[in-house]
């Protein structure tokens, strides 16, 4: 009986010996517990309901207030299923919002600064699918703030609701495209290049330097004249520069003096008065030289030489071809007299005659394409610059003109030919049903349709109107699928978000 009793004890003593041992050794004490377990803690769940309320049958992670399946420090393994998804393991990730933990401003609204209203760019809306800053439900306020051709999205319940509620939607089409028409033409001399040369000054002819079709750079000279007006400028011009030099001598020599209470007041002022005398004689001289066509370079040459030649040298006014010529040795001219045409031959001007029922097809600056089939040029490509604002009695044509390059100078003056207005989309407004266009806040909006279920409500600028139609001026684009009839539908559901039925969150 006794060595059963020793026994016993013995056998009770090593089984506590074990269980004070396995617990000491333990390297730390689990602190997890189940969520149907009872917690006095006042931890909460992350979305500000009682763990025992959310999922009872997944474990708690107490330490960091996360489900043990979704702690990633507890259990670094789970940050592996983050890299494939792209996510930062070290952070925690909001399932229900689909953004990270600590920029979710839904679950912690403090992280929403005090000056900052709209949500962050990429808060995804799971009720409508479509992100928050794109939503009109959640957002409604947003179209007070909407530009030209900026909208937000709308998605109905299903996609039945569109076909139930009577929504009829057509596409935009690129617009009316005007056939190319034709007109006949007449080939000129662009006047805006073309140049009568002319003398300055009387004087008879001594050297003609160019001859008709010679190409000449600007300023070249083209024929000399001896001119005795010019020799007589040039002469006066001289004079009135030595006498000048004389009389500034004279005006400061009495400027001198008068500092110095020698000169009379009057002896200084009469000096100076004929020193400005000179002066204005001098300028006058040189003006005139000017005039004739002579340069700086030949004034300061003059100058210098104190030469009074009566040669006066005619130059070009801007490069060109010389395309007429009455210029003769020994021939006396006159201040009018042509002695040369010059022209640049670079483009030419296409006279257009287009019949009363073409006028309102062509429009200033409209492209053209010129054909002379009978010398076979083709596709001389230009632009109209000009329009008559009256139509010729007697041929009840409008007159217009074309400006076109003449390529290796292939167009001639007085060749006729055919003008085709080049094929082009008219106009890049829409007219629109006005039952399509709704007004909200005084700013024009319509509908366009993305899908069965998703719409957007597009900020437009309206233009004219009548009682059919509207003309869209900005906001809309080809191939738009805009709703043209049941916009007051899907203004009614937009609508009902500022009266607190839109985004639950």
């Amino acid at each position: 009986m006794k060595k059963n009793s020793k026994f016993l004890i013995f056998n009770m003593i090593l089984l506590i010996g074990t269980f004070f041992s396995a617990f000491l050794l333990s390297p730390h004490v689990d602190v997890r517990v189940y969520a149907d377990q009872k917690d006095e803690s006042p931890a909460k769940h992350k979305h500000q309901k009682g763990k025992d309320d959310c999922c009872p049958e997944r474990l708690w992670c107490k330490e960091h207030n996360v489900y043990e399946d979704e702690c990633t420090i507890c259990r670094p393994e789970s940050g592996a299923k983050a890299e494939k998804t792209g996510h930062d393991p070290k952070r925690l990730w909001c399932n229900e919002h689909s953004v990270y933990e600590d920029e979710c401003y839904i679950c912690h609204p403090e992280l929403k600064s005090d000056n900052s209203e709209a949500p962050p760019a990429d808060l995804y809306c799971e009720e409508h699918r479509i992100f928050e800053r794109e939503c009109g439900v959640c957002r409604p306020e947003m179209s007070n703030e909407l530009n030209f051709g900026q909208g937000l999205k709308i998605r109905l319940k299903s996609p039945e609701s569109a076909v139930k509620a009577g929504i009829i939607t057509n596409v935009l089409s690129k617009g009316e495209t005007i056939p190319g028409f034709t007109v006949l033409s007449r080939v000129t001399y662009n006047q805006n290049r073309f140049a009568h040369i002319t003398s300055l000054a009387s004087g008879v002819v001594q050297k003609v330097l160019v001859d008709t079709g010679t190409f000449v750079p600007e300023g070249a000279v083209l024929v000399e004249i001896a001119s005795q007006d010019v020799a007589r400028i040039k002469a006066e011009y001289l004079t009135a520069l030595t006498n000048e030099k004389l009389k500034k001598l004279v005006f400061e020599r009495e400027e001198r003096l008068f500092n110095k209470k020698v000169s009379s007041q009057h002896e200084y002022q009469q000096a100076r008065a004929e020193y400005e005398i000179a002066r204005n004689n001098t300028n006058t001289a040189h003006q005139q030289l000017l005039n004739f066509g002579l340069s700086e370079d030949e004034l300061n040459y003059i100058e210098e030489t104190q030469t009074s030649t009566s040669t006066l040298h005619i130059r070009a006014s801007f490069s060109g071809t010389i395309i007429d010529r009455h210029a003769v040795v020994g021939e006396f001219v006159k201040p009018g007299d042509i002695i040369f045409s010059l022209v640049d031959l670079s483009t030419m001007w296409l006279e257009l005659s287009i019949p009363e029922n073409l006028m309102s097809f062509f429009k200033y600056g409209n492209k053209i394409e010129a054909s002379f089939k009978e010398y076979n040029i083709n596709k001389m490509q230009g632009h109209i610059t000009w329009l008559a604002s009256s139509i010729d009695e007697e041929s009840r044509m409008l007159k217009g003109r074309a400006v076109v390059k003449n390529t290796d100078s292939l167009l001639k003056h007085g060749m006729f030919g055919e003008v085709r207005l080049l094929s082009q989309v008219y106009s890049k407004k829409f007219n629109v049903p006005v039952k399509s266009v709704q007004r909200l806040d005084g700013k024009d909006f319509v509908f366009v349709k993305h899908s069965n279920d998703l719409f957007e409500i597009r900020r437009v600028e309206a233009g004219e109107s009548n009682e059919e139609n509207v003309e869209i001026i900005q906001g809309l684009s080809t191939l738009d699928e805009l709703v043209v009839d049941g916009s007051f539908t899907l203004k009614s559901e937009f609508l009902k978000s500022r009266f607190g039925e839109g985004c639950a969150d």
